[in-house]
């Protein structure tokens, strides 16, 4: 809810579903990679160029840096040139307590 993926009582609209659709689908090829990164280092760094509203960052800190199969040390850096996406990703990241990440 807090990416503003669900509508206000909680359902996906149609823009929502194909988009969290395009990200989980990106999170399912990305995954694996990471897990493979993570076998041979502690420090796995993730940019995110053109990161736009961060849904990808945060999907993939959230259900793989937070969820704990990763150390510490990951870091997932959006990059964005707008700067209300910026200030917005910062907060949410700051809000949802996700340390390791920075826009």
């Amino acid at each position: 809810k807090e990416l503003h993926i669900l509508t206000r009582d909680g359902k996906l609209n149609q823009d929502s579903r194909r988009k969290l659709k395009q990200v989980y689908h990106l999170y399912q090829f990305i995954e694996p990679l990471l897990q493979q990164l993570q076998e041979e280092r502690s420090d796995i760094s993730l940019v995110d160029h053109g990161a736009g509203k961060s849904y990808l960052g945060f999907i993939l800190y959230d259900l793989f840096f937070k969820a704990g199969q990763a150390q510490s040390k990951a870091h997932i850096y959006g990059i964005e040139t707008r700067d209300e996406l910026v200030k917005r990703s910062t907060e949410l990241a700051q809000r949802l307590d996700f340390p390791g990440m920075s826009f």
